[in-house]
């Protein structure tokens, strides 16, 4: 058993702001653990020596994943082989790799029932084409509806609105099942849902970040 008093330091508030955690740092904050100083080396300790509850959060994480309940990636574990090169492990996971969405997983908890500070419940239940239990339920559309939504006219973030709305596909691709087997983005699929949800056609040169020269 655990008896670390590190071990039942609670979650920090600043963890609500994450868009995505491993699935290390998720078990922690579902068990109402501080993850850092201990999700580093929380998978070398015996399982009798990791906190209660850590492996069944893990397992559930995990298959939830697989069959696509819950948006994350699943990554193999990676080593190093003596021959020179690196080879990837089919048969385990690497838990501090693998990731799942935040959001994603206040939904997944909410809908058993689960309690968990650092990822309450949505304000209001998704209706219409957001709901993921509605029949009609298209992935890409409500993808292409919330990077539209969440473009800021305000920032000075540099590139044209299509760029900046790509690159907002591209952080929010495990949400919306836009990753390749890989768990990269598939570029293709990114750049045609920025084309729909880019109202700037016209062209232009990209905006220029406030710290970068204007041309002459």
């Amino acid at each position: 058993m655990v008896d670390s008093s590190e071990d039942k330091r609670k979650p920090a508030a600043i963890w609500k702001l994450a868009e995505t955690v491993s699935i290390v740092e998720a078990v922690f904050l579902i068990l109402e653990i501080e993850p850092q100083g201990l999700s580093d080396s929380i998978e070398q300790r015996a399982d009798s020596h990791k906190p209660e509850g850590y492996l069944a959060a893990r397992k559930a994480l995990e298959s939830s994943i697989r069959g696509d309940c819950l948006e994350g990636h699943l990554a193999h574990v990676v080593y190093e082989n003596p021959n020179g090169g690196y080879e990837e492990d089919y048969q385990n996971y690497d838990y501090h790799a693998s990731q799942v969405d935040a959001r994603d997983l206040a939904r997944w908890l909410a809908e058993r029932g689960y309690s968990c500070s650092t990822f309450p419940p949505p304000d209001q239940h998704a209706s219409g084409f957001r709901d993921r239990n509605h029949p009609r339920y298209a992935a890409k559309l409500a993808a292409v509806a919330e990077a539209w939504e969440a473009f800021d006219e305000s920032s000075d973030e540099p590139g044209t609105p299509k760029q900046r709305l790509m690159k907002w596909l591209r952080l929010n691709a495990a949400r919306f099942g836009l990753t390749g087997d890989d768990g990269a983005p598939m570029e293709n699929v990114i750049e045609e849902l920025a084309k729909v949800a880019n109202w700037a056609t016209g062209g232009g040169a990209p905006k220029l970040s406030s710290d970068e020269p204007k041309p002459f």
